[in-house]
């Protein structure tokens, strides 16, 4: 490499690597701080306290994903418990930013000769950069723990032809089941890499069967206990969602709207690296370019992308969110073959310096596109009335921390918080009532007391008796407290709500009411045992 006026070209890559790292980090505080809540944030870090105070999901109390999500997050509840649902937004960030390097890192394994260093920094723009990714890696739900499960296992069996010890094929179906342990939609994962792995069953011997015993290993740890203690609850808890109905094909193609949207860069760059197949022809390279073919991983994170994509969009309600945890896969596709069909801007010095051209283009579209982000407006405001905009007089997770360490002084440790706002009790470090765990998702009114009881959720008369009973000192519930009916989460009759309210009126009168409180910003009404 020669030196230019002291500076040799692939320092720039160097110091775009750094630029987009410091963007990552950014815009993970931004959204770890500024992000809306979100409602799901509290069942799952709610999840994880019962789990590491030694009550076990479905067995103790109602939730409606795998198992392995509240034991990581009960195991490390004592490094971010103290800070609440901060702590657990933040080392949400962490797996979401570890995720992204993840990519970027496989990506730069698929990479041409003298490419690695642009194809890792690409990858990893795409995701880690995505004000939309990172927000939805950030707060606490399944997506930033499953992606950065099934990126480890696919960076396990990324080149098979070096799976001479059984162990990393073993290991890669661990780490996938671990992945449908956390959100049981990647489970297909698992029956793919399985057939592409036997596929090349004479190239690769017995690596397809090593991968076999290692997911059946996962599976079995991590599913048979649940299986095995609480079949009933577990079944219905995971499968619950499938008789919500569906919204259709106008809703499906509205989420792949939204997802591309969001993910526009990496929608731009897949069409640009079409475009360059469809003129390789064309394209120059270098006369001694003897470039290896593109490793096999490629095809199998490819492969994982599309049927968990299918999978996605045939549920009930395909939100566009669903797709977070295999985006880093398009990327890491996208990436490698970009770099791949880009003809060779010659050699040396000129090359190191197209590719810095290049890198920086990506990386300025990155910081216009998340600082342009819709997302960005909701950090600051509430909504429009009419002609008005609503502005926040402070963060979302900012009025949740002060909100509750005013419920905390008036509930005693030993006393439960009546909420379906379950973020707030993780803040307040409270328990809620039994049945109440997975907030506006616990109540089926349909259901008999038998099934009530054994699924741990709560029905009408249930619902009743913990207003009723008194326990409590506080009852806070904003908008969806009272007002949403599962399974298929329909409205609450008003007259049902009423009659609510008049149970809550009987033993407790209303202390205040907080406007534009968490998720859809809606009014936080609180009342206090009379």
């Amino acid at each position: 490499m020669t030196r230019e006026n002291g500076f040799i070209p692939k320092d720039g890559l160097i110091v775009l690597a750094v630029g987009a790292l410091l963007l990552a980090l950014v815009l993970y505080a931004a959204n770890l701080w500024l992000g809306n809540l979100n409602q799901d944030e509290g069942w799952y870090l709610y999840a994880a306290l019962e789990n590491a105070a030694g009550r076990l999901p479905y067995r103790d109390f109602f939730f409606s994903q795998g198992p392995l999500m509240p034991r990581v997050y009960g195991l490390l509840a004592p490094l971010w418990a103290p800070a609440g649902v901060a702590g657990g937004r933040a080392l949400t960030a962490l797996f979401g930013l570890c995720g992204a390097l993840l990519a970027g890192w496989l990506a730069a394994r698929g990479a041409p000769r003298g490419r690695w260093l642009a194809c890792g920094i690409t990858a990893f723009l795409l995701t880690g950069c995505n004000v939309y990714h990172s927000y939805f890696t950030t707060i606490p739900k399944t997506y930033a723990l499953a992606s950065l499960l099934l990126l480890a296992g696919l960076a396990a069996l990324w080149n098979p032809d070096q799976l001479r010890a059984a162990w990393r094929a073993a290991l890669g179906g661990l780490l996938l089941a671990g992945a449908a342990c956390t959100r049981l939609s990647l489970g297909i994962a698992l029956p793919v890499a399985g057939l592409y792995l036997l596929f090349y069953a004479r190239r690769w011997r017995w690596v397809w069967f090593a991968f076999g015993l290692g997911g059946l290993a996962g599976l079995a740890l991590l599913l048979g206990p649940p299986l095995l203690h609480a079949r009933d609850a577990f079944l219905f808890s995971n499968f619950f969602h499938t008789s919500r109905g569906t919204e259709g094909l106008l809703f499906a193609a509205g989420s792949v709207s939204r997802l591309l949207r969001h993910y526009l860069p990496l929608a731009a760059l897949v069409l640009a690296t079409l475009a360059l197949f469809g003129c390789r022809e064309r394209a120059t390279r270098a006369p001694d370019d003897t470039e290896a073919p593109p490793p096999p991983g490629l095809t199998l994170a490819l492969s994982v992308f599309v049927a968990v994509f299918v999978v996605h969009l045939l549920s009930p309600f395909p939100y566009d969110d669903y797709q977070v945890p295999i985006m880093p896969l398009l990327a890491i596709v996208t990436a490698t073959l970009f770099w791949r069909v880009l003809p060779v801007g010659g050699n040396g010095a000129a090359e190191w310096r197209r590719q810095c051209v290049l890198v920086a283009v990506l990386l300025v579209w990155a910081a216009l596109g998340a600082g342009t982000s819709t997302l960005n407006e909701e950090w600051m405001i509430v909504g429009k009335d009419r002609l008005w905009i609503i502005r926040k007089e402070q963060p979302d997770l900012a009025l949740l921390r002060t909100t509750a360490r005013k419920i905390a002084a008036q509930v005693p440790p030993d006393k439960p918080l009546l909420t379906q706002d379950t973020y707030l009790a993780v803040e307040a470090g409270r328990r809620v009532p039994p049945g109440f765990e997975m907030g506006p998702f616990s109540y089926f009114p349909e259901l008999d007391d038998a099934d009530a009881a054994r699924y741990n959720v709560l029905n009408e008369r249930r619902m009743r008796e913990a207003l009723a009973a008194g326990e409590a000192p506080v009852i806070a519930l904003s908008g969806y407290g009272l007002a949403l009916a599962a399974p298929v989460m329909t409205p609450v009759p008003e007259e049902q709500v009423a009659a609510f309210l008049e149970i809550i009126g009987r033993g407790y009168r209303l202390d205040r009411t907080i406007e534009h409180f968490g998720q859809a910003h809606t009014p936080l009404r609180i009342w206090i045992r009379k």
